[in-house]
């Protein structure tokens, strides 16, 4: 890090005033600095000296020179510091979450402070009136700590154990996203084991992932599991084009029914009969024939499966600019992975429409005729717009108003609605991927170019490969 704003200035130096108001009220009214901190609700509001100072303060306290030991955030102060947090990691472009940086802003305050102990109780003895900043020893603090903090950033790898139906070998997914069969040694780890024993079917892979730009340790996390997510989401959604029950893996947040299900009925206590139900996992026997398809199609230039995981790729880029069109995506994906082992009827249609509007919602008027012209669009042919697809998207759309308004929780279609969905989102994704994934400033120019569709396949501009998977 080079270079601090001058908005940053400004913000350290109110959060050097905060901390001395603190620290004197502290030391002249106890009982109403309590009552500030009370009425604050701050899980912690100390500020102790940094790791590295402690001996500095030690020594200090040794020779009978003036330190503070203790510093007191406020409710004004931990605000300003989540603000400086923010110019800090855009200044210095780091590859971190905001949230990482305020111990080190923290430290940096109780540094500059002691640094500057006589300044700090001439604000106090001024009554706030005037401080002298000590531009230098801020810049020099700044810099060094900074420079410490960026100095942990590693590329990483994760492995997250999940559950893959049907599959025996190891696949490369796409650059930085690999499946990994476990071997038998791993699965004698106590964390496997433990895992297990909360599951209906065994843990037998790790989805792994390389998180390869140097990042914070839980900006890295966060990435990493970002794209987890995703993945599991592209899988399902590519194995439910083939069947609605072609769910390839499990993740640990599925909710799936419990094989073996039993209650008692009669009509009274004394007369009561035993009802049992046996779900069988059909969807491990569709999901053979997903991963024949998928090695079939895998790494195929132009196939749905590699455009899909370009998604996963971009979602591993850290990014704090504006949305990208990715991040629509990663959302709908979401709703989607979601909705698929969803068995409560109503809450599967609101997670289904949530995902396609997710894709096709702008904030718009008439969202209703938009959701259904939109989609429309998306499955549109070289024989032009099926008016078909419009009566099932207004089906769907019709059936999550009546849910979420309360007048009905059980609709009835004349189609397979996880099919619908997943043939969209595939379709989308071709055509999404025209548009950039990568790009922002998509509030007007992403509309545009859905309603724009069916202009571009009467040029023959192109349209999805229905026999791609």
């Amino acid at each position: 890090m080079k270079s601090i704003s001058q908005e940053g200035k400004k913000v350290f130096q109110e959060i050097i005033f905060e901390l001395a108001r603190a620290l004197n009220l502290w030391i002249r009214d106890r009982e109403s600095f309590h009552k500030e901190i009370e009425n604050s609700n701050l899980f912690s509001n100390t500020i102790n000296p940094p790791q590295d100072f402690k001996e500095e303060i030690k020594r200090r306290i040794d020779n009978n020179e003036n330190c503070i030991h203790q510093l007191y955030h406020t409710l004004h102060s931990t605000k300003l510091t989540r603000e400086l947090s923010d110019i800090i990691r855009k200044c210095g472009n780091l590859n971190c979450l905001g949230g990482e940086l305020i111990p080190v802003i923290n430290d940096m305050a109780y540094e500059y402070i002691n640094s500057n102990i006589d300044v700090f109780f001439s604000v106090i003895d001024s009554n706030f009136g005037c401080h002298k900043f000590n531009e230098d020893c801020f810049k020099n603090i700044l810099f060094t700590r900074i420079s410490n903090f960026k100095k942990s950033f590693t590329a990483s790898i994760y492995q997250f154990p999940i559950v893959v139906f049907n599959l025996d070998r190891e696949i490369t997914l796409s650059d930085n996203v690999k499946l990994i069969p476990l071997d038998p040694l791993s699965l004698k780890l106590e964390e496997i084991s433990t895992l297990n024993e909360t599951r209906i079917h065994k843990i037998n892979f790790f989805l792994e992932v390389s998180v390869k730009t140097k990042c914070s340790s839980k900006l890295s996390l966060q990435l990493a599991e970002k794209s987890r997510d995703t993945t599991y989401n592209i899988l399902k959604l590519l194995g439910t084009r083939i069947s609605p029950q072609a769910i390839p893996l499990l993740t640990s947040s599925d909710r799936v029914k419990d094989p073996f299900l039993f209650y008692r009925y009669g009509p009274n206590r004394e007369k009561l009969f035993n009802a049992t139900t046996r779900n069988l996992p059909y969807y491990q026997f569709h999901s053979k024939e997903f991963w024949n398809e998928f090695f079939q199609s895998h790494n195929k230039t132009g196939s749905l499966i590699n455009i899909a995981f370009e998604i996963v790729e971009l979602i591993l880029m850290p990014n704090f600019s504006q949305e990208r069109v990715v991040e629509r995506f990663e959302r709908a994906l979401l709703w989607y992975g979601d909705a698929v082992t969803e068995h409560i009827p109503f809450q599967q249609v609101q997670k289904l429409v949530s995902s396609l509007e997710a894709l096709v919602n702008f904030h718009e008027e008439n969202t209703t005729e938009t959701f259904k012209r939109r989609i429309t669009n998306l499955h549109i042919t070289y024989k032009g717009i099926d008016e078909s697809i419009t009566d099932k998207a207004r089906q769907l759309y019709d059936a999550r108003s009546k849910i979420i308004h309360g007048s009905s929780h059980y609709e009835t279609f004349s189609f397979c609605i996880v099919s619908f969905c997943s043939e969209t989102l595939l379709r989308a994704i071709y055509f999404f991927s025209i548009f950039g994934f990568e790009k922002t400033k998509i509030k007007k120019s992403l509309p545009t170019f859905l309603d724009d569709i069916p202009n571009r396949v009467s040029t023959k501009a192109g349209i999805p490969n229905e026999e791609s998977p």
